[in-house]
């Protein structure tokens, strides 16, 4: 490991601290924690407003607007207060909307007796049913109707009607109004649910056939007769569309769009260039909609969180789109309010405003830079690949930027490669496209071009020839967290993420000759901004360097065989031109030391295997090598991590005591151990009072594992970054 002396350039500090832990828990509050998020329900709200809370705590404007939805909804919220649910804690299933509807923050609770059969007749309802909730096999219309009067008669609280499809029901009503909640689940709650109350059969199966032809275990039968325990809440509740309501109010159907913003430095008028991103807030019914789209939020909140306190010259914004599965309605919505030159002929904040005709850019659409549009970035789907899909099927900046990152970060693009670019709509980058923004929707998913590989065909919402397959999981009750692959979370804020961040930041463009006036490549060029020298790289073969600072004044160094050249108070507010001329200049003979600080770590330290049970202290080393010409250095470790700082980590599971650490070398033979600190507070251990040329230093690492600590199969381990710095260069 070679310590990076001077630091790294901007735009590689800002992307190498995008984290996909971050947008996977993301993912997994709003899929698991929040549950699916039907468009106008309260989920939905719930989301938008957690999502503002994240954007408030970072200190961006946020604003969460409301529209009219076009349907009434009867939902249920379903948990359990002391049994881990498949997939996820958080059912979301139809109510039936002439059954009881609880309130959402008022849910009944009960044990659920599942009874295998119709419900058809009272016998199929043992006396054990009354105060419990009954479980019956999927029936619908007259039959279910038969079923839930059986039931309310032998004393049930509440009713679910088993599912066998991938979603649950469809919006249904019940013949007579019930006077218990009634709800219908998909295919995977049932499944669940069958599994808990039901011992496995002989066989070791529960639903599966069993020895004399019976499917699945029966009320009377052998492995079903002493069902488990397992209890539910339920929580019912319709939410109403109401065109003609002026203000938002508990029960009223609506289409939740959350914005955050950061504006420019000093931008008091609204002038400066927008960069823009988003995913949508909403899932389709019943689905826990961790990748479609959870993952979107997941993405554009990690960015924010990475660019919360940068200065910019250049407006940062940040979308969570509601009602995309219902026909992109929340986006349109704000569309309608913002993009275009339009008026609020009823001063109804539910309705948008009416739009000009024809329709006219607004000075804030004219503004924007691109759209970056998330929409299921990062299954575990294995056919899935990364594309950037347009509304015309054309490239256009966002995604020539975005083809640029994933080519610095080593990934392949166009036909063939991971990454590539073709024609879809269907997603919340259409609005930003008809209002003449670049925009593209970034989605991870099997795409398949025309044969013919072209994508700007064709009048509908593909390119002629070209389709798509989804995941298994796709708009269903599956779609939950194994959905999500953390890894490729990563890879798309390497993409998506770090083409945003290069756009936000100003652009410098350094252009290098030499004393002849010619193009000067190879010209390393660093500056110091006011938080250290930093290296930006070196030109090409033209001399060129394409330089991304934010909002800074800086000092330009820039060198190369031909001489060097130093540009101070540059002050990049805004993009900006940089010529440099490098001279050489006549002198007497000598010979000049090039200010170096070498850092050489050999290979990585490995402790002997851990032995749980054992209290027992494990030692591990290697070897680094250093190289200092200043006046003084010092030799420092951390850990700069945020998941357990300070001790090795396997997966979720870290180590309860901290990793410790010394160097030796032969003139400081007898260093303590002491605990690996923070990047914020990095364990020091050698200093040197005087230049030193190849001194070689003995890394050494300590680990307590005491007999009652407990350890998961695996490997732990931890990155840790060695710093070798100086104060007199």
């Amino acid at each position: 490991m070679t310590a990076q002396t001077p630091k790294p350039s901007y735009y590689d500090e800002l992307v190498g601290n995008l984290d996909a832990a971050n947008s996977f828990e993301t993912v997994r509050h709003l899929a698991n924690d929040i549950g699916g998020r039907f468009s106008g329900t309260r989920q939905e709200d719930q989301a938008a407003a957690w999502l503002q809370q994240q954007m408030d705590g970072f200190g961006y404007q946020t604003k969460i607007n409301q529209y009219h939805g076009p349907a009434t909804t009867s939902s249920a919220v379903v948990r359990s207060p002391d049994t881990t649910l498949y997939p996820g804690p958080t059912w979301i299933m139809r109510a039936a909307g002439n059954s009881r509807m609880t309130g959402y923050d008022t849910p009944l609770s009960g044990e659920v007796i599942w009874i295998n059969n119709s419900g058809a007749g009272a016998a199929d309802f043992p006396a054990s049913t009354t105060g419990k909730i009954v479980a019956i096999n999927n029936v619908t219309g007259a039959a279910l109707n038969t079923a839930v009067v059986n039931a309310v008669a032998a004393g049930a609280i509440g009713v679910i009607n088993m599912g066998t499809g991938s979603t649950a029901q469809g919006a249904f009503t019940l013949t007579a109004a019930a006077a218990i909640p009634v709800v219908s689940s998909a295919d995977v709650q049932s499944d669940t649910i069958k599994e808990l109350v039901c011992a496995p059969g002989p066989d070791g199966s529960v639903f599966a056939p069993h020895a004399g032809g019976t499917v699945g275990p029966t009320q009377n039968g052998p492995w079903c007769a002493g069902q488990k325990k397992l209890t539910l809440t339920i929580a019912t509740e319709t939410v109403t569309a109401n065109t003609a309501a002026t203000v938002d109010a508990p029960g009223l159907a609506t289409r939740a769009v959350i914005t955050a913003e950061k504006q420019a430095v000093g931008d008091v008028f609204d002038t400066a260039p927008i960069v823009g991103m988003g995913g949508h807030i909403d899932s389709v019914f019943s689905s826990p909609g961790a990748h479609d789209d959870a993952t979107g939020e997941g993405i554009w909140l990690e960015v924010a969180r990475v660019m919360k306190s940068v200065a910019l010259d250049k407006e940062i914004r940040f979308g969570g789109f509601g009602g995309e599965e219902q026909g992109l309605t929340g986006s349109t919505a704000w569309g309608n309010d913002h993009l275009y030159i339009s008026s609020d002929t009823d001063n109804n904040p539910l309705t948008s405003n009416v739009v000009a005709n024809p329709r006219t850019q607004s000075a804030e659409a004219k503004r924007y830079i691109g759209q970056w549009q998330m929409d299921m970035t990062g299954t575990t789907y294995a056919p899935a690949r990364l594309w950037a899909l347009t509304v015309d099927g054309k490239p256009n900046r966002v995604t020539d930027e975005a083809f640029k990152a994933a080519q610095r970060s080593g990934i392949t693009t166009g036909p063939g490669g991971y990454f590539d670019q073709c024609k879809l709509s269907q997603s919340d980058h259409v609005p930003f496209h008809n209002a003449g923004i670049p925009a593209a929707l970034f989605i991870h998913i099997d795409y398949r071009k025309a044969a013919n590989g072209q994508c700007a065909t064709g009048t509908g919402s593909n390119c002629t020839g070209c389709s798509y397959v989804t995941e298994p999981a796709y708009h269903t009750a599956r779609d939950a967290m194994d959905n999500v692959s953390q890894v490729h979370l990563q890879e798309q804020l390497d993409i998506i993420g770090a083409s945003y961040i290069w756009n936000a930041l100003n652009k410098v463009d350094v252009n290098v000759t030499n004393g002849s006036g010619q193009p000067a490549a190879g010209a390393s060029v660093k500056a110091n901004c006011g938080d250290g020298v930093r290296d930006f790289g070196m030109t090409d073969a033209t001399g060129y360097l394409e330089v991304r600072v934010p909002h800074v004044t800086c000092d330009f160094t820039v060198a190369n065989a031909g001489g060097t050249a130093a540009v101070k108070g540059v002050e990049v507010f805004g993009d900006k031109a940089l010529p440099v001329s490098l001279t050489s200049a006549n002198g007497s003979a000598g010979g000049t030391v090039s200010a170096t600080l070498a850092l050489t770590i050999g290979t990585p330290a490995a402790f002997a295997p851990f032995t749980p049970g054992i209290t027992k202290t494990y030692e591990a080393a290697t070897t680094a090598n250093v190289i200092s010409t200043a006046g003084d250095a010092t030799l420092s470790v951390a850990d700069p991590s945020s998941v357990a700082t300070g001790h090795l980590v396997n997966g979720t599971f870290s180590l309860p005591q901290a990793l410790q650490a010394r160097a030796r070398n032969a003139a400081n033979t007898g260093t303590a151990y002491n605990n690996v600190g923070s990047s914020a507070a990095p364990l020091n251990l050698l200093t040197y009072s005087n230049p030193v040329s190849n001194d070689s230093v003995a890394l050494q690492f300590s680990q307590l594992i005491n007999s009652g600590d407990a350890l998961r199969t695996g490997a732990y381990s931890k990155t840790l970054t060695f710093t070798l710095s100086t104060t007199t260069p």
